[in-house]
């Protein structure tokens, strides 16, 4: 710091008076070339818009917006009298380099207006219609008078429940946890619940613990037993069983003369993507021609072919009969949804810092839905971007034939929307809380709180009035999600943010904490439960170990200058391991087949069933790759 600082930080430690925005002006001062260099040319480009008619702030941008952008400098802008008067006069002095002066200093007043456009911006007040992230709350929404054809646009897609969501689906909720509450105390009361232990307290209160059964690990031994394979010959393998090639069309539907794309060189190019390492190492390391392998990455591989791809391949799994096997719950499937931190070496603007998983490194975390070990849907989201945001999308974009009952998550998938929003869908939201029992003191009830006097306890009483005066715009949203005008991750930040939509905000909250404490009581009262979340979770973890083994294999990192770029490699991440996986299935579904014909005790089956797919000990990853020897060449 240097030495004329001194007294200004002693006085600031000493608790003595201490002019903050006195030091703030000093510092725009010194600062106002910079921002003549970055925020000004931002304001000029920007079409800004203010969410209601005769804003302040939009005098003070078009303000400077004409006479910057007339090419006018500092020196001769002067602040009209009116907007002047407009402005508080315990700020004014603030905005002129000598308090004094009679005219306000053009840097200082700058800075006063990008200042207040930042607040606005953040509280969804001043909006970029022409921008994703900030345009208008209501741009992201479908029209209000769509609304009155809810029961139209629900049924078309599928979901009854939409327009009855504040009324009979309402009340249905509450009934379930004022039926759970009763049955949960009524068990730990009772001494039912074995796994909920009672502990008296020298107060006189009681204390409770949770209990968990020993952890199932995943079995892999079975494949260690088994010959060696090469991934080319597994990729050729499932993909002529299946006939992936297909799903490769060529980016022009028109005047193109290769129509099909050959096998082998696709194989090819779906490895490099996935390994990092690219088509010139990849011609390297193989037989084939480069300009055979540029030519059908430039023509076939992309987003949309590789989604197609990995869509066949999860509908193989799901076709097989030992799928079902791998349910945890009886009559529905739960899958679960995280994320895996993996390092970039270009810079995008996906591309963020994150030194507790990557150190110095960028990176972007791959999104991942899975489901019986199937890799049923993944995205791309930057570092920065919360993870439950985004658990809508991946559940609506999944194209397979696995249809999610229930999915489940770490703490990164809770927000306070999630539970209202895939209900409206069908699906039971169950994630992994880490701690229960802080959770448990947050719970709220049909019935007042005094009804409830052991361990567990109410906090208080669900506001339905307050759901049922927000009926049309939770009817709006719910739409509007389900007819993707907008991606949730999106929707989701401006209601959690955004002060101009409390109302709102409150009465999905409100909606969300009945099904968040119906389903913290089961968690308590329900040991299966609790074990089938725990096994969904360990899955994925083995996915997320696989995954990173693929990317790691020739030490690659997603290299892509641009974000589709890591988009297709991540894509093709999946596609290998989901290959893979099938391939393991096959093998497992045969064994398991053989067994039913012989008539197999159902206690070797279950034990049976605790073989996973995710394995890879049985194949070879490196080495020269011979396409031509895979297709029988």
């Amino acid at each position: 710091m240097p030495e004329e600082q001194f007294p200004a930080l002693a006085q600031f430690l000493q608790g003595s008076t201490f002019d903050t925005k006195a030091a703030m002006r000093e510092f725009y001062l010194k600062s106002s070339r910079l921002f003549a260099l970055y925020l000004r040319p931002i304001l000029l480009a920007v079409p800004f818009v203010f969410y209601k008619e005769d804003s302040d702030i939009m005098e003070l941008i078009d303000l400077l917006k004409v006479h910057y952008g007339s090419g006018k400098g500092p020196c001769t802008f002067k602040l009209p009298q009116n907007l002047e008067d407009a402005i508080s006069k315990t700020q004014l002095p603030y905005l002129k380099k000598d308090p004094d002066d009679a005219q306000i200093d053009p840097h200082l007043f700058e800075f006063f207006v990008y200042h207040k456009m930042y607040r606005r911006l953040d509280k969804g007040l001043l909006c970029c219609n022409e921008s994703v992230s900030y345009c208008d709350f209501d741009h992201d929404l479908i029209s209000d008078a769509l609304v009155d054809d809810v029961e139209k646009i629900a049924n078309e897609f599928g979901y009854p429940k939409i327009p009855v969501y504040c009324d009979e689906r309402l009340d249905a909720a509450l009934v379930t946890l004022d039926t759970t509450w009763d049955k949960t105390t009524k068990r730990i009361s009772c001494g039912e619940n074995s796994a909920c232990h009672i502990k008296e307290m020298k107060t006189g209160e009681q204390d409770w613990s949770l209990s968990y059964d020993s952890l199932d690990k995943l079995d892999d031994a079975f494949f260690r037993t088994l010959t060696q394979v090469e991934i080319p010959d597994i990729m050729m393998y499932i993909g002529d069983r299946i006939n992936i090639w297909r799903s490769f069309t060529h980016m022009k539907t028109r005047y193109n003369k290769k129509k099909t794309p050959i096998a082998l060189a696709v194989n090819a190019c779906i490895l490099s993507d996935a390994f990092g390492i690219g088509i010139e190492k990849m011609a390297e390391m193989s037989d084939l021609n480069y300009n055979l392998m540029r030519s059908t990455q430039e023509d076939f591989i992309r987003i949309e072919t590789l989604c197609a791809a990995n869509d066949m391949v999860g509908n193989l799994i799901h076709s097989l009969p030992i799928f079902k096997l791998w349910n945890l719950m009886d009559d529905k499937l739960l899958a679960d949804a995280d994320g895996q931190k993996l390092p970039t070496s270009e810079s995008t603007i996906q591309s963020r810092y994150s030194k507790k998983y990557l150190g110095k490194s960028p990176g972007l975390s791959i999104y991942t839905l899975i489901a019986n070990f199937v890799a049923a849907n993944a995205k791309n989201i930057g570092l920065n971007e919360y993870e439950g945001h985004s658990l809508y999308d991946v559940i609506q974009g999944n194209k397979t034939n696995i249809n999610i009952d229930m999915v489940t998550g770490d703490n990164h998938s809770l927000n306070k929307l999630n539970f209202v929003i895939l209900d409206s869908i069908d699906v039971d939201y169950v994630p992994s809380i880490k701690d229960v029992k802080e959770a448990a003191n947050n719970l709220y009830s049909v019935k007042t709180p005094d009804n409830y006097t052991g361990a567990i306890r109410s906090q208080g009483v669900i506001d339905k009035n307050l759901i049922k005066s927000q009926k049309r715009d939770i009817l709006r949203v719910l739409l509007s999600l389900l007819l993707q005008e907008n991606t949730q991750s999106n929707i989701v930040r401006k209601l959690n943010s955004h002060a101009r939509y409390a109302g709102l905000k409150k009465a999905l909250i409100e909606y969300n904490t009945i099904f968040k404490s119906t389903h913290v009581l089961n968690l308590i009262d329900n040991l299966g439960l609790r074990k089938a979340i725990r096994t969904a979770r360990n899955r994925t973890e083995a996915y997320h170990q696989f995954q990173g083994l693929i990317r790691k294999i020739y030490r690659g990192v997603f290299k892509g200058k641009k974000i589709v770029n890591n988009q297709v490699s991540a894509h093709a991440v999946r596609l290998v391991a989901n290959s893979i996986i099938a391939y393991n299935a096959i093998i497992l579904n045969t064994v398991y087949e053989r067994m039913l014909a012989d008539g197999v005790r159902q206690t070797i089956i279950d034990e049976f069933a605790r073989i996973s797919p995710i394995a890879w000990s049985h194949i070879a990853f490196t080495g020269k790759y011979n396409f031509k020897k895979s297709n029988g060449d």
